[in-house]
């Protein structure tokens, strides 16, 4: 139990509690200081594997001796916090890391300690190797979404707040997984938008490497009922079609020179010859671009709003490519 102010510690007279400013405060009869319960600043860490497995402490000392939590700690005077959560770990689990964020700040009443301000921090495994040290009987990692009951309270808002951040991107993973078993997966990902753009960007690359021959089926299918003047050079354009998804491809993974599009001019002047119209053409293209969504929208990958953003942004890339292929078809047709 945390122990009570008897004594002042300025002028050893006997404090006694007196109601100010709403509170019920200890307070020197002889040299009038008030004495304020200001939280005391702890120091808590998140370090998650790349198998979603979170580091815990299995507590030596009171409070709560014997339960579980994250590596927890007071910041010590003159010290930042940061650095009192980067100390602690290493103190508690022999690992050393860096700070990624700042997850959570939470005030709780504790009755061994106070008032506490805990401040819990992302943390990313640098190091080290795991032991348990001196306030720790034990150091391990569980799976996240299957911990024993934590020791303080703060602990497991700070986790909530943690997986909430990642939801998304372990979704993307575990879909990637799903679609490309034979792949080496991806075990981390950062929670930061671009990262998980680029992560998307890949996926999208290798659905369509994978399944090109499907979307164009499909495309042709739609190019018969909707521009049946074009579908007697079904031939022709399946081969045009699989070198757009090509192209896309390639914008996809950061190529961003025009050559490869230039023969794009002799597609068109081919296209032109062979009687096909300007408008039907770049209709088809369009069905083309269209295809490829529609793809993606049956395979079911895209089931948070984070994804749906991202895609869209995506998209918008995808329309820059195709813009540059009609570009080149529309100049080769023209005679430029």
């Amino acid at each position: 139990m945390r122990r009570q102010r008897t004594y002042c510690p300025y002028c050893a007279s006997p404090v006694v509690q007196r109601q100010m400013e709403g509170k019920l405060r200890d307070f020197c009869i002889h040299c009038s200081n008030v004495f304020y319960e200001n939280p005391l600043p702890v120091a808590s860490s998140i370090v998650v594997d790349e198998d979603r497995q979170v580091l815990l402490v299995k507590r030596r000392k009171d409070p709560y001796k014997d339960m579980w939590c994250l590596p927890i700690g007071f910041a010590e005077a003159d010290e930042e916090v940061k650095d009192a959560a980067l100390r602690e770990l290493h103190e508690e689990t022999g690992l050393t890391g860096e700070i990624v964020r700042l997850v959570d700040v939470d005030t709780v009443d504790n009755y061994f300690y106070g008032s506490l301000a805990i401040v819990t921090y992302e943390v990313r495994h640098t190091g080290g190797v795991l032991e348990p040290g001196d306030d720790a009987d034990d150091a391990r990692f569980f799976p996240i979404f299957d911990l024993p009951d934590l020791a303080w309270s703060s602990n497991e808002k700070a986790l909530k707040i943690y997986t909430g951040y990642y939801r998304d991107t372990w979704a993307m993973i575990d879909s990637y997984k799903q679609l490309f078993p034979e792949m080496e997966t991806v075990n981390s990902l950062s929670a930061e938008v671009s990262q998980q753009k680029e992560f998307l960007s890949n996926m999208l690359v290798k659905i369509i490497e994978n399944d090109s021959t499907e979307i164009t089926r499909d495309w042709s299918s739609e190019i018969k009922t909707g521009i049946p003047d074009m579908f007697k050079h079904l031939d022709i354009l399946v081969e045009v079609n699989k070198n757009v998804l090509k192209k896309v491809q390639e914008g996809l993974r950061g190529r961003k020179d025009s050559s490869g599009f230039i023969s794009f001019k002799d597609t068109g002047r081919e296209l032109r010859r062979l009687g096909m119209s300007l408008p039907d053409i770049l209709n088809a293209m369009a069905l083309s671009r269209k295809h490829i969504w529609m793809h993606v929208i049956r395979k079911k990958i895209l089931s948070s709003p984070l994804e749906i953003y991202i895609t869209l942004e995506l998209n918008n890339r995808i329309i820059f490519l195709y813009d540059k292929v009609n570009y080149f078809l529309s100049a080769g047709y023209v005679g430029q």
